[in-house]
């Protein structure tokens, strides 16, 4: 009876023992040098939207959530770590959101549509408004949109990207990656992306994908990838956090 209480006991104690290895493996996954077990994805339609007539959340125009390019990234990045990455999309239910609204209500999301609170009304641009997700301490970051942004003062959209970087940095200082233009062209948001990227070379990365939009067998319906230029975008992101994972350590 005895030894049966400590056969039991000793295998309690392998599944507890077991239990943490596997967790403190999933916990140790680096690409490179890149820590990546949180990553967090800021864009637009391109990285997540409401599918037409549906409340289902991924990239336009993709035929499956798994074959937008946030999706095919990180499946990337798990297969070269062997590490869990987990993606929390936003509720699909949630209201417009307008300067002066109450805060929505973006819980543990951590790939989030920002066309409202960033893109349109960069201007206002506060962090509140995404705190929770900067306080989630992420370390790989997708700085994906542009395209929607409403014209209007570059010194604004700077400093209103400057403050979000900076947050950023102060929380969890992640490994940032921001896309150029996908869907058509603006040189005034790329320079300002490229610059503050510059700024900050060992944890920024600007990204350039303006040549997606200009294969037409990229684009599918609504003038957005395809699947093709979805696996377009996340193979280049993925070749580019390769290269400064693997960068010289002076450089990092």
């Amino acid at each position: 009876m005895i030894f049966r209480r400590i056969h039991l006991h000793l295998f309690a104690a392998s599944l507890v023992l077991g239990g943490l290895a596997c967790y403190g493996h999933a916990e140790d996954a680096h690409l490179g040098r890149m820590k990546a077990e949180r990553c967090l994805f800021l864009g637009n339609s391109i990285t997540i939207c409401p599918q037409p007539n549906t409340k289902s959340m991924w990239g336009l125009s993709a035929s499956t959530p798994a074959k937008d390019y946030a999706h095919l990234l990180v499946g990337m990045i798990k297969a070269k770590t062997g590490g869990s990455l987990t993606m929390t999309p936003m509720p699909g239910d949630l209201p417009r959101w307008y300067y002066g609204n109450p805060p929505l209500a973006l819980g543990d999301a951590n790939v989030l549509n920002i066309a409202d609170l960033f893109e349109r009304n960069y201007a206002t641009w506060e962090n509140s408004r995404i705190q929770r997700q900067i306080d989630g301490k992420p370390d790989i970051v997708v700085l994906q949109f542009g395209e929607n942004m409403v014209p209007g003062d570059m010194e604004k959209f700077k400093v209103a990207l400057k403050k979000l970087v900076a947050d950023l940095k102060t929380s969890s200082n992640p490994h940032i990656f921001m896309p150029s233009y996908i869907l058509g062209a603006n040189a005034g948001v790329d320079e300002i992306k490229r610059k503050i990227c510059a700024e900050d070379p060992s944890h920024r990365v600007f990204v350039d994908l303006s040549g997606v939009s200009k294969d037409a067998s990229n684009m599918g319906a609504y003038g957005h990838p395809n699947d093709k230029g979805m696996e377009t975008i996340a193979d280049t992101l993925f070749k580019a956090m390769l290269t400064h994972s693997t960068a010289p350590s002076s450089a990092q």
